[in-house]
């Protein structure tokens, strides 16, 4: 049973990334990015680095798909200020103007796949996958620290 919890999981991610690629299909934008969005427009100023752990990818995937952004006019980048190594992530208006749409896109999906389930499973399941979710944190940092 428990093998089959990391397949499910799984499974409902890509979905997601699926739906949205189909949602945002003429934006500009792909499945893949829209989770990048919502944090950067939140954190201005962001580096790719915390973007990258925020997200739990690795840092060559940030550049590439800012990279992307950058170019379709949703970010900046700019060379922090205070670290010259640091590269630093900034919204612009074209992101501003999409975040209405993200946030229905987002929603709609997750309303979706829970539209079978009451409010007491629907709250049961969060605590759970929080619970996960932070353990999966945990693992992360206690492997960082042995590495490092």
């Amino acid at each position: 049973m428990q093998s089959r919890i990391m397949k499910h999981i799984h499974h409902i991610s890509r979905c997601s990334t699926l739906y949205r690629d189909l949602q945002l299909k003429d934006s500009g934008l792909t499945g893949y990015q829209a989770p990048y969005l919502p944090i950067i427009y939140r954190n201005p100023g962001l580096t790719q680095d915390e973007l990258a752990k925020k997200l739990h990818v690795n840092r060559s995937s940030v550049t590439r798909q800012l990279a992307l952004l950058e170019e379709d006019g949703f970010v900046t980048r700019q060379r922090s200020h205070s670290d010259k190594r640091s590269i630093q992530v900034y919204p612009q208006e074209k992101l501003n103007a999409a975040m209405p749409e993200l946030r229905k896109i987002f929603a709609n999906f997750r309303a979706a796949i829970t539209d079978q389930m009451t409010a007491q499973e629907v709250h049961t399941l969060t605590v759970l996958l929080e619970k996960l979710s932070q353990r999966a944190e945990e693992l992360i940092n206690e492997c960082e620290d042995t590495v490092e």
